[in-house]
């Protein structure tokens, strides 16, 4: 994939979320990125979330990426994973 993205995101958000994620993957990917990002984020999070995942990932990336971010969370979050 090659992607040239403008991107400006605002987000608020409330947020309860519980997320079991079971994956098997084989992944090869190849990316190329010029990326031009603002976002601005405030959130309040509560989260739990449980994984397995069971990967063999081959990635050749290059980004050129200019990057302002601002963000405040408020967060508890309990995470369990196996990789």
């Amino acid at each position: 994939s090659e992607s040239l993205s403008n991107s400006v995101s605002m987000s608020e958000s409330l947020s309860n979320s519980v997320s079991m994620s079971e994956s098997l993957s084989n992944s090869v990917s190849m990316s190329e990125s010029l990326s031009n990002s603002v976002s601005m984020s405030e959130s309040l999070s509560n989260s739990v979330s449980m994984s397995e995942s069971l990967s063999n990932s081959v990635s050749m990336s290059e980004s050129l990426s200019n990057s302002v971010s601002m963000s405040e969370s408020l967060s508890n979050s309990v995470s369990m994973s196996e990789s």
